[in-house]
C-alpha cells in the first residue's frame, strides 16, 4: 500500500530543486532551447510592427436650415413656438466617423499605397484585404471628445503616410458632402425665395385695395382721431344745444340767434351722424360699428406680410450663405497631433518575450524533472505506476 508522505511548503520547494539539480543538464536544456528559439525569432525572424497615431478635432456641429429659420422666428412676436417644430443639428462627428470607417477610404488606400504587395497579400477576395487593413487600423474617440487615428505596420514611415492621407481624404469627402448639401439647399431656397416673392407681391396688393376702399391705414392712429373727433363733436353740440336753449328760454324761437343756434346743431348732428356711419373715412374718420371687423382684417393682413417679408428676408441671407459654402473649401477637421515616422517599436516586445518563454521554460523543466523522480521512487504496484503503465499501453495502442 502507498504512503502519503505530510511536506511542509519549504520541504516541497527543496525537494522540487533537488530534483532539479539531479536533472540539471535537462532543465538547462529545456530552458536554454526555446529561450534561444524565441530570442533568435524576435531578433532576426519577426519583422517589427510600427505605430503611428493622430488626433484631430471633429468638425463643428451646423444647424440646418430648418433650425436656423426657427432661431431666426423666435425674434419675431407670437412664432417662437414655431422653432421647436423644426430641424435639428447638422452633426458632423458622424458623418466624419462613418467616412473615417467606409470601405471607400480603405480602398483608396490600398490603392494609393500598393498594400496588396505591402501585405504580400494572395487572397482571392477583396474582402479579406480589407479585413487585413482594418487589423491595422483603429479610430476612436478620446476622453476629450477627439479622433486618435491608430495604424500599424512594419513601415514606421509609411504608416504616418497612411493616416495622413486618411485625414486629408476625409476631410475632402466632408466638404464634398457639404458642398453637395449647400448646392442642394441653395436650389431649394431659390425656389422659395421666387413662391415668397410673388405671395407678397400678391399680399401688398391685397393690402392696399382693402386699405383704399375702407380707408383704413393705421388703426390705432385712426381709432384715437376718431374718439378725438367725436368727443370734440360731442363737446361743441352740448354747448349749442345749452345756448339753444338759453336762447329759447330768454327770446323764443322766433329770433335770429335762435335759428342760427339751431342750423348749427343740426350742422353738428349732421357731421356726427356722417363720423358715426363712416361717410367721412377719405380724412381718416374710421366707423365705429365697423372698426373692429376692419382691426382684425388689417392685423391679420399685416401679420401675414410681416411673416413673409421676414421669411423671405432670411432665405435671402441664408442663399448668400450657402452660395459662400459652395463656392469656398476650407479644412473642418484640425489636426492636433499630426501623424509622424514613429521608429518605436509596439511588437515584437523583445524582453517581454523572452523572459515569459524563460518561466514557461523552467515551469516546464520543473515539472518533466520531479516527473522522472516520481517515476524512480515509486514502487511498481503502486497506484501512480500502475495509471503511468495503462496510458502507457493506451498511447502504444494508439501508436500501433
Amino acid at each position: 500500500m502507498e504512503k502519503h508522505e505530510n511536506l511542509t511548503f519549504m520541504e516541497l520547494l527543496l525537494r522540487i530543486l533537488n530534483n532539479c539539480l539531479a536533472h540539471l543538464k535537462l532543465c538547462i536544456a529545456i530552458v536554454t532551447i526555446p529561450t534561444a528559439i524565441m530570442f533568435v525569432l524576435v531578433m532576426w525572424v519577426l519583422e517589427p510592427t510600427y505605430r503611428a497615431e493622430a488626433v484631430v478635432t471633429p468638425p463643428t456641429s451646423e444647424v440646418s436650415l430648418a433650425g436656423n429659420i426657427g432661431k431666426f422666428m423666435d425674434g419675431l412676436d407670437n412664432l417662437g413656438s414655431i422653432s421647436s417644430l423644426l430641424g435639428k443639428a447638422d452633426n458632423g462627428t458622424d458623418i466624419v466617423w462613418t467616412y473615417l470607417n467606409s470601405w471607400e477610404l480603405h480602398d483608396m488606400v490600398i490603392e494609393k499605397f500598393d498594400l496588396v504587395n505591402h501585405y504580400e497579400f494572395d487572397g482571392k477576395f477583396h474582402a479579406d484585404m480589407l479585413k487585413q487593413f482594418r487589423k491595422n487600423f483603429d479610430v476612436e474617440i478620446n476622453d476629450e471628445g477627439m479622433f486618435k487615428l491608430t495604424y500599424e505596420d512594419e513601415d514606421y514611415v509609411l504608416a504616418a503616410e497612411v493616416l495622413n492621407f486618411m485625414l486629408a481624404k476625409a476631410d475632402s469627402m466632408y466638404n464634398s458632402y457639404k458642398t453637395s448639401q449647400a448646392r442642394i439647399s441653395r436650389q431649394y431656397i431659390q425656389e422659395r425665395l421666387e413662391r415668397e416673392e410673388h405671395a407678397i407681391d400678391s399680399l401688398q396688393e391685397v393690402f392696399v385695395k382693402f386699405q383704399t376702399e375702407n380707408h383704413f391705414y393705421d388703426p390705432e392712429i385712426q381709432l384715437e382721431a376718431t374718439m378725438k373727433y367725436l368727443s370734440t363733436l360731442q363737446g361743441n353740440r352740448d354747448m349749442v344745444a345749452q345756448e339753444l336753449a338759453f336762447e329759447k328760454m330768454e327770446r323764443g324761437e322766433n329770433g335770429r340767434r335762435y335759428e342760427e343756434l339751431r342750423k348749427r346743431l343740426s350742422s353738428v348732428d349732421a357731421s356726427m351722424k356722417q363720423a358715426t356711419q363712416g361717410k367721412r373715412g377719405s380724412v381718416g374718420i374710421v366707423a365705429l360699428d365697423k372698426s373692429s371687423d376692419l382691426a382684425a382684417q388689417y392685423l391679420r393682413i399685416e401679420s401675414e406680410v410681416k411673416i413673409k417679408m421676414a421669411v423671405y428676408k432670411y432665405l435671402r441671407q441664408q442663399s448668400e450663405q450657402l452660395a459662400l459654402v459652395e463656392a469656398n473649401m476650407r479644412a473642418n477637421l484640425i489636426i492636433l497631433q499630426p501623424a509622424w515616422p514613429n521608429d518605436k517599436k509596439v511588437f515584437p516586445i523583445r524582453s517581454m518575450m523572452l523572459a515569459f518563454t524563460c518561466l514557461v521554460a523552467g515551469l516546464i523543466a520543473m515539472f518533466v524533472s520531479c516527473f522522472i523522480e516520481r517515476c524512480k521512487t515509486s514502487d511498481k504496484d503502486s497506484v501512480f505506476m500502475r495509471e503511468m503503465q495503462r496510458l502507457a499501453r493506451f498511447f502504444g495502442k494508439k501508436g500501433a
